[in-house]
C-alpha cells in the first residue's frame, strides 16, 4: 500500500476508484479501516467541515498517515474491509473480543459406523453437516438428547477400535456398543437414518416409526424392548413440546437487537433455532459512529465463512451496503439469507427482547467490571505489588505419567480472561520431567519476545511455591526485567481436624518475603488468583490430553501389520485424520511417504475385518 501523509494534499494521490484505506499513527499501526466505492471522494471528506462525527474528530487527533487499496468492485472492498479490522484490530472501529466461531454437527456416511462430532468450519467434503450452532455447548446438548432416543456412538475411533468389553453408555442404553459387535451393521445404519432426517425436520415422520416399532414389539410379546421405545418417545415427545420463543419449524434466527447507554451502544444476539433460545452473545461499544454504520461492521465482522449466518437476521434498523452485506452472507452460507427490520408481529416482539436483553447485559457487564477492579485494588494492596495488576498472567506445567511435558500461559486484562493472549508451549530444551526446569524455559521464552515486542504484564503468578518462584526471579535477572511483579500461589493444603477435612487458606510467596502470605478463603483477590491458576492449569491439561489423544489415534494404524509408529504419521499427516485414511483407496494411500501398495492394501483389509466385527 502506498503510505501518504495524513493531510489534504494528499487527496490529489488517491484515485476515485472502489477500495479500502487505512489511517495509521504515529508508529504506523492502523486506527481506522474504511471502504468507499469512491476512494479520493470518500477520503476527502475527513478534512472538510461538515462531518461532525465523534469517529472523524478522534480521526484528525490519532491519524498521521494513510494508506489505501483499490479493489475490483464495491463487494471487493467490503470484504477487505472486515479482513483488515479483524487482523489489525484498530483503535477506532469496533472490534469484537469474542471471535468464537458458530459450530456444526458432521456425520460421516462413509464411515463404517458414522457418529456425530462437532466441527467450527465446514469443509467442502462429501459429508452431512447440521447447523449451524452458537456454541460447543448447544451442540453436545442435541447430541446428549439424540442419545437418548437413537443410540449411536459417540466414541472416536481410537476408543472404537480398542475395546473389549462395552462403554457404560450401552449400560445406560445410550449405545448399541459397536465396538463388540454388538449391533447389526444394517440395523445400526438404520439408527444413523433416522438421525439424519429428525435433524433435517422430519422429526413427526421418526415419531410415527417409532410408534410403530413399539407396537410390533408389544405384538411380538416383547415387552422389554416396547418399554425401552415407549421411554425413547416419551423424551422426544418432551422435547419438542417444551416451551418455544418463536415458533417450531420456523427459519433458524439471528436477532439482532441495541441499546443506547450513555456513551455507549450495547448489542445484543439471540440465537433462535427450532423455535427456541439456544443462546446469547454481548458487546458494548463506545459511540463513535452512527448506529447505522455500527450495525454494518458488527455484519461484516460477526459473520463469516467460520461462522455461517442462519436464514434470517432480524436488525433493528437498515445499514448502509444492505445488499452487499446479504451477497456476502449468502456466499458464506451457500443458501439465502435474510436481512429483515421487522415492524410487527412475532418478529418485531424477538427484536423487542433482544434490545431488552442488550439493556440488562450492559448492566449487568458493568457491574462485573466495578468487581474486579475492587479485587485488583484489594490483590495489590494485600500483595504489595509495584504495579496495578492491569494485565495478569499465570503458568501451569502438566504432564502425563511423565510424557507430553507441555506449558501453558493464561492472560487476565482487567480481571477477565483474555484469551487472545493464551499460549500453548511444547518444550524444546527440557524432555523429561521436570517441572522446574520446564517452568525456566516456558518462562525464558516468554520475557524474552515480551521483551523485544515490549509486551510484558504487570503481575506473572507461578503454580508453585517458593522453589518455583526462585526459577523465576532468576529468569527475570538474566534478563534485566525489573518492573514486573512476580508471586508464586501454593494451593490449599487439606487439613484434618477431628475426623474433620478442611481447605487450609492459600498462600502466596513473594521474592523479598521468608514467610509466604495467607489468603483469606473468601476474599475478592483469593478468589481471582484461584480462577487465574485454575484457568492454567485446564488449559494446560486440556493441550497435554489432546497430543496424547492424537498419538492413541496412531497406535490405531499401528495394529496394522507393517505399519508402525512412522508410517502411521506419515499417514495422518498426508489425509488428516483417521477417518480420511479410512475413507482412501489403496492408490491414494500409497502416495505416502514409505506406503506401498502392499502396505495400503494391508490397511484396507484391517478396516473392512473391523468394520464387518
Amino acid at each position: 500500500m502506498p503510505r501518504l501523509p495524513f493531510d489534504k494534499s494528499s487527496v490529489a494521490s488517491i484515485p476515485a476508484s472502489p477500495g479500502v484505506y487505512v489511517f495509521l499513527d504515529d508508529r504506523g499501526k492502523p486506527v481506522y479501516v474504511g471502504k468507499a466505492v469512491d476512494l479520493r471522494s470518500r477520503v476527502r471528506s475527513y478534512f472538510g467541515a461538515g462531518d461532525a462525527r465523534l469517529v472523524s474528530a478522534l480521526i484528525q487527533e490519532k491519524a498521521h498517515a494513510l494508506d489505501f487499496i483499490v479493489t475490483g468492485s464495491a463487494k471487493e472492498a467490503l470484504i477487505l474491509e472486515n479482513s483488515l479490522i479483524k487482523k489489525h484490530g484498530p483503535l477506532l472501529n469496533i472490534r469484537l473480543k469474542d471471535d468464537a466461531t458458530y459450530f456444526s454437527l458432521r456425520l460421516d456416511l462413509k464411515e463404517p459406523w458414522p457418529r456425530l462430532t462437532i466441527v467450527r468450519k465446514r469443509k467442502k467434503e462429501d459429508v452431512l453437516y447440521f447447523g449451524p450452532y452458537p456454541s460447543a455447548h448447544a451442540c453436545r446438548k442435541t447430541i446428549q438428547f439424540l442419545n437418548r432416543v437413537f443410540p449411536m456412538r459417540t466414541c472416536p475411533d481410537s476408543q472404537l477400535y480398542n475395546r473389549s468389553r462395552p462403554c457404560i453408555s450401552y449400560e445406560i442404553g445410550q449405545c448399541n456398543a459397536p465396538c463388540v459387535g454388538l449391533v447389526e451393521r444394517t440395523r445400526y445404519l438404520k439408527v444413523v437414518d433416522r438421525v439424519v432426517r429428525f435433524l433435517s425436520g422430519r422429526d413427526q415422520e421418526v415419531l410415527k416409526e417409532l410408534e410403530k416399532d413399539m407396537l410390533v414389539a408389544a405384538e411380538r410379546l416383547e415387552f422389554e424392548r416396547a418399554a425401552d421405545l415407549r421411554d425413547r418417545l416419551q423424551h422426544m415427545r418432551t422435547t419438542l413440546q417444551s416451551p418455544q420463543v418463536a415458533r417450531r419449524g420456523g427459519p433458524d434466527r439471528d436477532i439482532i437487537g441495541l441499546a443506547d447507554v450513555g456513551d455507549e451502544v450495547a448489542l445484543c444476539v439471540l440465537h433462535v433455532r427450532d423455535g427456541q433460545l439456544a443462546a446469547s452473545a454481548q458487546y458494548t461499544f463506545k459511540r463513535w459512529m452512527e448506529s447505522d454504520e455500527l450495525l454494518a461492521s458488527f455484519l461484516g465482522q460477526f459473520y463469516g465463512p467460520e461462522r455461517q449466518p442462519p436464514a434470517e437476521i432480524l436488525m433493528p434498523r437498515e445499514c448502509a451496503d444492505l445488499e452487499l452485506h446479504r451477497e456476502i452472507l449468502e456466499q458464506a452460507r451457500e443458501a439465502g439469507v435474510a436481512l429483515r427490520v421487522p415492524e410487527r408481529g412475532e418478529g418485531l416482539r424477538l427484536l423487542k427482547l433482544a434490545e431488552r436483553n442488550a439493556e440488562l447485559g450492559h448492566r449487568r457487564t458493568k457491574e462485573e467490571d466495578e468487581r474486579a477492579q475492587d479485587s485488583l485494588h484489594a490483590l495489590q494492596a494485600r500483595l504489595d505489588l509495584f504495579q496495578f495488576p492491569e494485565r495478569m498472567e499465570c503458568f501451569d506445567i502438566s504432564h502425563l505419567g511423565g510424557e507430553q511435558v507441555v506449558g501453558s500461559r493464561v492472560s487476565f486484562l482487567a480481571g477477565r480472561p483474555d484469551k487472545d493472549h493464551y499460549r500453548h508451549y511444547r518444550l524444546r530444551e527440557v524432555q523429561r520431567n521436570d517441572d522446574f526446569a520446564a517452568m525456566e524455559e516456558v518462562l525464558r521464552r516468554r520475557l524474552k519476545r515480551g521483551v523485544k515486542e515490549d509486551d510484558l504484564p504487570e503481575l506473572i503468578v507461578i503454580d508453585g511455591g517458593r522453589a518455583q518462584l526462585a526459577r523465576v526471579v532468576g529468569v527475570l535477572r538474566v534478563l534485566e526485567i525489573a518492573t514486573v511483579d512476580v508471586v508464586g500461589l501454593a494451593k490449599a493444603r487439606s487439613v484434618t481436624r477431628a475426623r474433620t477435612t478442611e481447605q487450609a487458606h492459600e498462600r502466596v510467596y513473594l521474592p523479598d518475603r521468608e514467610v509466604p502470605i495467607v489468603l483469606e478463603k473468601d476474599a475478592p483477590e483469593t478468589l481471582l488468583l484461584q480462577r487465574l491458576r485454575d484457568e492454567a492449569h485446564r488449559f494446560a491439561i486440556t493441550y497435554s490430553r489432546r497430543l496424547r489423544g492424537k498419538e492413541k489415534i496412531g497406535t490405531v494404524l499401528e495394529m496394522v501389520p507393517g505399519i508402525g509408529h512412522r508410517k502411521a504419521r506419515a499417514l495422518l499427516e498426508h489425509f488428516g485424520s483417521l477417518s480420511g485414511v479410512k475413507a482412501a483407496t489403496a492408490a491414494q494411500l500409497a502416495e505416502a511417504d514409505g506406503i506401498t501398495l502392499a502396505l495400503a492394501d494391508a490397511v484396507l483389509a484391517f478396516f473392512r475385518e473391523h468394520a464387518d466385527g
